[in-house]
C-alpha cells in the first residue's frame, strides 16, 4: 500500500512484478457510515455515546473525508468531551467522577467539524474567504446574468447526459470582481471538493514546479467524483508582460494540456478561470480552451455607480443628488468628446490610439466594482461636505485617461 505511487520506480510497475493497480478512493456516504460505526463501537458498548449523535447525518456531512480522517474527527469529538470534565486554575484538575460523566454528545462532534479536522480533499473555504471578504454587490442586471450563466455551468457538469467537464473564463478588465463572481459560483455550487489555484501560492516557483503544481491539482481535483478548479488569474499564472512581450510557454503548454484532458469516467470536473486580458488569451489560443467565455462589465453608467454607493451607507442623500448630476453632466461631456473630436480611424495604426477594452470600445466612462469599493473606503473618513466631490474627482480622473 501507498499514497506516492509517483515515488515507486517504474520498473516495479511492470507486468510479473506489481502489475495489479488498484486504486482507494475516498469512501462515499455508505463507507463513512461504516466507519464511524467501525470507530465508535466501543464508545456505544461501554454507553459512552450520547443516543442524540446521528451517525448518518455525520456520515452526509463529512463528505470528502478519508477513513483516517473520519478516525481523527471521533477522537478530536472524544478530546472534547474529556475537556469539559478539566477544571482550569493554577494547576490542571480533573473530575473526581469523570469517568462516570464522560459522554461525548452531537455537540463535540460539530466542535470537532468546525475547528479540528478538515478533509484533505474538500472544499477551499479559507481560499474561497479571500475573494468573498467584501461581501456581493449586485450594481445591475449584467451581474445576474453573470451568475445565472454560472448556475448553468453547474447544471451541465452535474447532468448525467453531458460529458461532465465543463470549463469556463471570466474574462474582464482589471478589478472588475472577476474572482468574486468565480468563487461565488463555486461556493453556490455545493459541491464536495473545491481546489483553487492562484498565483500568489506559487510566488517563486520555476516553470517546473508550476507545471508540477498545475498537475496536482487538477489531479487532487479528480479524487471526488464531483469538483470545481478555480483558476484565478491566468496571464500572471503565465509570467505575462506585455514588454516583449514574454510568457511562460512551458507553462502554457501544460495547462493548455491539461485542459483538454477530460476526466475518468464517472467523475465530473468544472473548471472556472479567470484572466484581465482577453487579447492575450486570444493571441495565445489559450481561450479556445475553454468551453464558455463570460464577459464581466465595468461599471458604465451613473445608475450603476449610485446603486453602489446607496449600499455602501457612507454618502448622505444630498451627496448622492449631487454626485448624481455630477456624474450625468461627466457622461454627456464624454459623449461628446467620443462622437465629435475622436474621429473615425482611417488606418490600422489610428485605430489603436483610440482606448479598446477587450476588442470594444471604452464606454463614455468606466470602473470596475472593485475599484470603486476601494474609493468608496477612501473617502469614508473625509468630511461630510469633501467626500462627495473627492469622490467624483477620482471617477473624472479616470474617466480622462489620469488614473
Amino acid at each position: 500500500m501507498t499514497n506516492r505511487k509517483d515515488m515507486i520506480d517504474e520498473a516495479l510497475l511492470r507486468p510479473g512484478r506489481l502489475e495489479v493497480q488498484m486504486e482507494v478512493s475516498l469512501p462515499d456516504e455508505f463507507g463513512r457510515l461504516q466507519i464511524l460505526k467501525i470507530h465508535t463501537s466501543r464508545m456505544r458498548e461501554y454507553k459512552k455515546l450520547d443516543p442524540e449523535v446521528n451517525l448518518e447525518d455525520l456520515a452526509k456531512r463529512t463528505k470528502n473525508f478519508s477513513g483516517a480522517e473520519i478516525e481523527g474527527l471521533v477522537r478530536a469529538a472524544q478530546s472534547s468531551a474529556m475537556n469539559r470534565l478539566v477544571k482550569a486554575g493554577g494547576k490542571v484538575q480533573l473530575d473526581s467522577d469523570a469517568i462516570e460523566k464522560l459522554m461525548i454528545n452531537a455537540a463535540d462532534f460539530d466542535y470537532a467539524l468546525e475547528n479540528d479536522i478538515k478533509p484533505a480533499f474538500g472544499r477551499s473555504d479559507e481560499s474561497l474567504e479571500k475573494f468573498l471578504r467584501r461581501g456581493m454587490v449586485v450594481w445591475g442586471s449584467e451581474v445576474t446574468r453573470i451568475l445565472e450563466e454560472g448556475a448553468r455551468l453547474v447544471e451541465e457538469t452535474i447532468n448525467p447526459d453531458a460529458g461532465g467537464f465543463v470549463t469556463a473564463v471570466l474574462a474582464g478588465a482589471p478589478r472588475t470582481g472577476k474572482s468574486f463572481l468565480a468563487a461565488e459560483i463555486a461556493r453556490t455550487s455545493d459541491f464536495p471538493l473545491i481546489k483553487v489555484v492562484s498565483p500568489g501560492d506559487m510566488v517563486g516557483f520555476s516553470e517546473s514546479a508550476k507545471c508540477q503544481a498545475l498537475r496536482k491539482a487538477f489531479g487532487d481535483a479528480l479524487r471526488s467524483k464531483l469538483s470545481v478548479l478555480l483558476i484565478d488569474n491566468i496571464e500572471r499564472l503565465l509570467d505575462y508582460s506585455p514588454v516583449g512581450p514574454r510568457f511562460s510557454n512551458l507553462v502554457l503548454q501544460a495547462l493548455l494540456v491539461l485542459l483538454n484532458e477530460p476526466p475518468p469516467p464517472n467523475h465530473r470536473l468544472l473548471v472556472l478561470a479567470t484572466s484581465s486580458n482577453r487579447s492575450f488569451l486570444r493571441e495565445l489560443e489559450l481561450i479556445n480552451a475553454f468551453g464558455h467565455v463570460i464577459d464581466v462589465p465595468v461599471l458604465s453608467t451613473p445608475t450603476h455607480i449610485l446603486h453602489v454607493l446607496q449600499e455602501s451607507e457612507v454618502f448622505t442623500n444630498n451627496e448622492l443628488e449631487k454626485l448624481a448630476h455630477d456624474l450625468q453632466n461627466l457622461l454627456h461631456q464624454q459623449r461628446y468628446v467620443s462622437e465629435h473630436i475622436v474621429a473615425a480611424p482611417s488606418s490600422p495604426y489610428e485605430e489603436e490610439k483610440i482606448p479598446t477594452v477587450f476588442g470594444k470600445a471604452h464606454p463614455p466612462y468606466g470602473i470596475g466594482i472593485k475599484r470603486l469599493l476601494g474609493l468608496i473606503d477612501f473617502c469614508r473618513k473625509c468630511e461630510e461636505g469633501y467626500r462627495a466631490q473627492m469622490l467624483y474627482n477620482k471617477i473624472e480622473a479616470i474617466a480622462i485617461g489620469v488614473e
